[in-house]
């Protein structure tokens, strides 16, 4: 039908063997390319000095409790300023100066730091670092001393990312602990520790998801899943490991994966709901993951974590020695100590008093009796 005529096309290029990047946001569409991975944290504490805080906010700090901390001499406007806390590297987020130059980080430490010395730092232009011990025994306080067993977490992980596996990556997910009732992954028997007056906790779930895809460029493993509360927001915590989407090894801890707003925490029938709460991923969550950028949605989360009746109550932080219960105790026991002495050697100095002043009295007497004249004749 075209004989005779010659038609110029446009060149086609195109690569065999590259997989494809996963989906996006909840519309089912391919990205064009998987997010890049930020540039790796330090070892190490870039600096260990630089940070000026009160004597406040350092306890609170040193407590695990929430703290405001303001950092000067950045950039004015200076954007993607990294949180980190060291002895392992956690990147706690990222924040961007004002326009004078300072640096605003208002959050806690992650529940899962263990007790010791660390480095909290501000890097960015210039590099900023205080060195602080944190105190478990305090943070026991603050994390809650109330238990919570048996508790329950429904997440799907990212719905979009569930069907990019098993369509065009050619994959899917192993389980270990954890059951796949559609459109969740399901834990059970989580344990931990509540505060609810503080808004916070920590109860641990276990388990881990390992997606693969691509014929094993993809094989990325999420696993011993926490959920921390910290205030007004809440976390997913998760271990990541394994090759990610762009075929970078990752090897991260405690990771601050997702996160979801906290409302008002109830308690029903004994039990703390979550029901739907929409989650995001994290900073520190795109820097592990590799697929996705921070700020993706993800799905919903629905939780159930058994409480019990004085959950509410905070724990009350003991002295060394129990100098506190021995100091309420000391007058009571001084004045008991003071009713229980010995009352008889009182009772025999008194008689031996009133013998004396009688024998006085008789003696004198005896001498006025002596000293008058005789009336006889």
């Amino acid at each position: 039908m075209l004989s005779g005529y010659a038609t110029s096309l446009n060149p086609v290029t195109f690569t065999i063997g590259a997989p494809a990047s996963a989906p996006g946001g909840s519309t089912g569409t391919i990205a064009t390319a998987s997010a890049a991975k930020p540039a790796a944290l330090p070892a190490t504490p870039p600096a260990t000095t630089g940070i000026d805080v009160d004597d406040e906010t350092l306890d609170a700090l040193q407590a695990g409790g929430q703290v405001t901390i303001r950092v000067p001499g950045f950039r004015p406007n200076e954007t993607g300023i990294a949180i980190v806390v060291y002895s392992t590297p956690i990147l706690l987020g990222t924040v961007t100066a004002d326009a004078d130059g300072v640096a605003t980080w208002a959050g806690s430490l992650p529940a899962t730091l263990e007790a010791g010395t660390h480095t909290l730092t501000f890097q960015g232009s210039i590099d900023r670092g205080i060195v602080f011990t944190l105190d478990r025994a305090v943070q026991a306080t603050t994390l809650g001393a109330s238990l919570a067993e048996g508790a329950s977490l429904n997440w799907g992980f990212e719905e979009s990312f569930r069907t990019y596996l098993e369509g065009i990556a050619g994959g899917g997910w192993q389980l270990t602990d954890v059951a796949y009732e559609y459109p969740d992954f399901v834990w059970t028997s989580g344990s931990g520790t509540l505060d609810l007056d503080a808004r916070t906790g920590l109860v641990s779930y276990g388990g881990g998801i390992e997606f693969t895809g691509h014929e094993g460029v993809l094989d990325t493993l999420l696993s011993d899943v926490r959920l921390e509360l910290a205030g007004d927001v809440g976390y997913l915590v998760v271990d990541v490991s394994g090759a990610t989407q762009s075929g970078v090894e990752a090897s991260e801890k405690d990771v601050r994966f997702a996160e979801f707003p906290l409302g008002e925490l109830t308690v029903e029938e004994g039990v703390l709901a979550l029901s739907g709460v929409p989650a995001t991923l994290t900073e520190a969550g795109a820097a592990a993951f590799g697929t996705y950028g921070a700020g993706e949605e993800l799905d919903p989360i629905t939780a159930r974590i058994p409480v019990p009746a004085d959950c509410t109550v905070a724990a009350v932080p003991a002295t060394d020695d129990g100098g506190a219960a021995a100091a309420a105790a000391a007058p009571a026991q001084a004045d008991a100590d003071e009713s229980a002495a010995p009352v008889w050697p009182w009772t025999l100095g008194g008689l031996v008093l009133l013998v004396a002043v009688v024998a006085v009295v008789v003696a004198r007497r005896r001498r006025a009796a002596g000293a008058e004249p005789d009336g006889t004749v």
